[in-house]
């Protein structure tokens, strides 16, 4: 059975999945807040001649049309089929909710550009969320889908390997580049580790699954 085929075989057989992205999910697409690549400069270069504004980030009430986002994000979503989910991401650009993830199913973790500030209400709904979803998942079948997290993040990452590694019956399945991929000893066995482009690796899963 290959690396894809397990993993395949996971999110088929699980009850819930807990999914968590940051920036390599948004590079991987082509759609990078931080950069004055081509992209940006095909779609807001009269920003820069205008404004000076150098990337999404500095223009953050401008909304990059991004057909192929959403055509991952569809991808995804077929992943996900009629299972349980819940979204916890870094990434502040409201990228879940604009393609028609449950706004009750995301915790930005550090806020997002529009309209909600840390510490605020809204935000803390959104922590109690996800805190009811994994304490809802904890005797369930739960697969730990990390989406484009780096080796080294401490936000996200190392918080729900040690959750994975408190549930030996859950499974975790990372995607990212090759130089990213970092997994703790202690849950190799419970991991599944897609190395390569993101965008191939999930088309690959999504393929006859």
């Amino acid at each position: 059975m290959t690396e894809i085929q397990e993993a395949q075989q996971l999110l088929r057989t699980a009850d819930a999945v807990l999914i968590s992205a940051s920036n390599g999910l948004s590079i991987s697409e082509g759609y990078n807040i931080f950069a004055n690549n081509a992209a940006f400069k095909c779609y807001f270069g009269d920003f820069t001649r205008q404004y000076g504004i150098t990337s999404i980030l500095q223009g953050v009430q401008a909304m990059l049309p991004a057909p192929a986002h959403q055509r991952f994000i569809r991808q995804l979503k077929q992943l996900l089929a009629d299972k349980d989910y819940f979204v916890v991401t870094s990434n502040a650009d409201q990228h879940f909710q604009q393609n028609g993830f449950a706004p009750q199913k995301i915790w930005e973790v550090e806020g997002d550009f529009f309209n909600l500030k840390m510490q605020s209400p809204e935000w803390e709904a959104q922590q109690q969320a996800c805190q009811d979803f994994i304490r809802k998942c904890a005797d369930r079948q739960l697969v730990q889908l990390e989406l484009g997290i780096g080796a080294n993040n401490q936000l996200i990452k190392a918080p729900l390997m040690q959750m994975v590694e408190a549930h030996p019956h859950w499974r975790y399945i990372t995607l990212n580049l090759p130089q990213e991929i970092n997994v703790r000893p202690a849950i190799k066995d419970q991991t599944v580790a897609l190395a390569g482009d993101l965008t191939q690796t999930l088309a690959q899963l999504v393929k006859e699954n």
